[in-house]
């Protein structure tokens, strides 16, 4: 019986201390932290001229044409590293004219050409009609030759063709043209 009134008096303190949980108020309170904002960098290449910039007609052997052209990374916010292919609409003269491409030349004309600079490609063939790769490699990723500009930054190039004195008579009345493709990257975060 004893044990009865206790596990009577123990039942109805369990269930009386619930009861009483039911009529407690808590202080609470929350807060917001907004305006976490978050913008993705962008990469953006241009060159200037953005087309026809080194063009000759009439050429004979031993003459050359000397142009520069300005590339540009124009994003605000990222690093670029940048390759260039040369892509031409015939093979036999594109294979036949020498290309050679420079930074850092003083004077970027036919005279000056030769004073200053250092050489990124050539003397090799102008293009083909898959692709050269003249400058790097538009592969993902750092590849040796590939060319580095800081956010909002240029750099000047200096394009020399030439068509070479021993070039023969199989080389008259041809035309072809060359297309420079400047593929750029991110290097943050890209090795």
């Amino acid at each position: 019986m004893y044990r009865r009134i206790l596990l009577s008096l123990v039942a109805i303190g369990v269930l009386a201390s619930f009861m009483g949980l039911g009529g407690l108020s808590l202080f609470t309170a929350t807060t917001d932290n907004d305006g976490n904002a978050f913008t993705s960098g962008s990469v953006d290449i241009s060159t200037s001229p953005a087309s026809a910039f080194l063009m000759m007609s009439d050429m004979a052997p031993d003459d050359s044409v000397t142009a520069e052209l300005t590339v540009s990374n124009d994003s605000t916010t990222l690093e670029l590293r940048y390759a260039v292919t040369s892509t031409t609409t015939e093979d036999t003269l594109a294979g036949q004219l020498q290309l050679t491409i420079k930074s850092g030349v003083t004077t970027c004309t036919n005279a000056g050409f030769g004073g200053s600079g250092t050489v990124l490609y050539g003397p090799g063939v102008l293009g083909t009609t898959s692709a050269t790769k003249v400058i790097g490699d538009s592969a993902t990723g750092f590849d040796l030759g590939d060319r580095t500009l800081s956010a909002s930054a240029n750099e000047v190039l200096c394009f020399n063709v030439s068509l070479p004195l021993s070039t023969g008579n199989s080389f008259q009345n041809l035309t072809t043209t060359a297309t420079f493709t400047f593929d750029a990257e991110q290097t943050k975060n890209n090795p």
